[in-house]
C-alpha cells in the first residue's frame, strides 16, 4: 500500500532536508507504515482490557492459559487493545484485544497469538498464571506497563537495505542512519513495533517464517527456501515467492530492563504471519523467533 498523505509528506521533507534526492524513489517505495507501542507508566490493573506489556493478562471467561506441547506454561508478553491502535493501513480488527504468549527457547519457538472480540472481552478478568513460567523463573515476574500506540515510519534496516540505492559519492550508511533517526525524532522509545522491518543481520526472517508456516524444513539459503516452498505448493514458484513477500512482522518486542524482558542477549522477540491471514483477522497460524546479536 502506498504511504498516506501525512507519511508521504513527512518522508519527502526528510529526504529533502538530508539531501537524499538520489534515493527518493527507492525510499518512498520501501518505507513501511508501522505502529509503535511505547510504555506509558506502570500499570496498576485498574482497567480491564487496556494495552499492557508484561505483568498479567486480562483473559476472557473460559479461556485456558496457553501451554506448549510438553504442557509447560507459556509466558504472557503483551496485550493490545485494538481500538486504540493507530494503523494507517487498517490491517488489524477494529476492536477487541490481541494477546501474545511465548514458550521457552528452541529452534522452533512455541507461542500463541490469540484474539478476543470486544464481545468476548466483556467477561474478561485479570488472570494469574496457574503455575511457574519458564522465563520468570529465571528473571523474576514481569512488571506491567501500560502501552500507548502511535503510527510511525520504518526504513529498511541493515539487513534489508539496498546499499546501491542509497549510496553515492556523498552518502553512505552513516548518512542513511541519520535520515532514519530524523524520521523518528521526538518519538518515544518503542517497546513494540508492528509491520516494520525486523531487526537482524541477515534479512531472512520472512523466508524462515514462510518455511515454517508451510511445513518445510528450515534453511538460511533464500534460493533453497524458495525451492522448498515451491515443492510444498505443488510446483507454483510464483506463489512461493509471493508468500515470502507477503509475510508480515506482526510484532517486534524489545528486551527491557523495566519490564524484565531479556530475549537472548538483550535481543528482540519476533512474531510473523501471512498478510492474507492478517487481513482475515485469523491469528492461529503465526511464526515466532528470537534475534540476538
Amino acid at each position: 500500500m502506498s504511504l498516506n498523505e501525512g507519511n508521504f509528506n513527512r518522508l519527502k521533507q526528510a529526504i529533502e532536508e538530508h539531501d537524499f534526492a538520489h534515493a527518493e524513489d527507492y525510499l518512498l517505495n520501501t518505507a513501511k507504515q508501522t505502529v509503535i507501542g511505547f510504555k506509558a507508566g506502570r500499570d496498576s490493573y485498574v482497567e480491564i482490557g487496556n494495552s499492557r506489556i508484561g505483568g498479567e493478562p486480562d483473559l476472557p471467561e473460559g479461556w485456558e492459559w496457553p501451554a506448549d506441547s510438553d504442557g509447560m506454561l507459556m509466558s504472557f508478553v503483551l496485550q493490545l487493545n485494538l481500538a486504540g491502535t493507530k494503523d494507517a493501513e487498517n490491517r488489524l480488527p477494529q476492536d477487541g484485544v490481541l494477546f501474545f504468549f511465548v514458550g521457552d527457547y528452541g529452534l522452533e519457538t512455541e507461542h500463541r497469538v490469540l484474539y478476543a472480540s470486544a464481545e468476548e472481552m466483556k467477561g474478561a478478568a485479570r488472570r494469574q498464571a496457574p503455575g511457574e513460567l519458564p522465563f520468570e523463573a529465571d528473571f523474576g515476574p514481569y512488571r506491567p506497563y501500560r502501552v500507548e500506540a502511535k503510527g510511525s515510519l520504518d526504513l529498511p534496516g541493515y539487513s534489508y537495505v539496498d546499499e546501491d540505492a542509497i549510496e553515492d559519492e556523498n552518502h553512505g550508511w552513516e548518512e542513511y542512519e541519520e535520515l532514519g533517526f530524523a524520521l523518528k525524532d521526538g518519538e518515544p522509545s518503542a517497546a513494540v513495533k508492528m509491520f516494520g522491518y525486523a531487526e537482524g543481520q541477515h534479512g531472512d526472517d520472512e523466508y524462515m517464517a514462510a518455511l515454517e508456516l508451510f511445513g518445510c524444513d528450515s534453511t538460511y539459503d533464500p534460493k533453497e527456501a524458495i525451492e522448498r516452498l515451491t515443492k510444498a505448493l505443488g510446483g507454483d514458484r510464483e506463489r512461493a515467492e509471493r508468500e515470502v513477500a507477503d509475510i508480515v512482522m506482526l510484532a517486534e518486542i524489545d528486551s527491557d530492563d523495566d519490564i524484565g524482558f531479556m530475549w537472548g542477549d538483550a535481543g528482540v522477540l519476533h512474531y510473523f504471519m501471512r498478510r492474507e491471514d492478517l487481513l482475515k483477522g485469523s491469528f492461529d497460524r503465526t511464526y515466532c523467533s528470537y534475534y540476538s546479536s
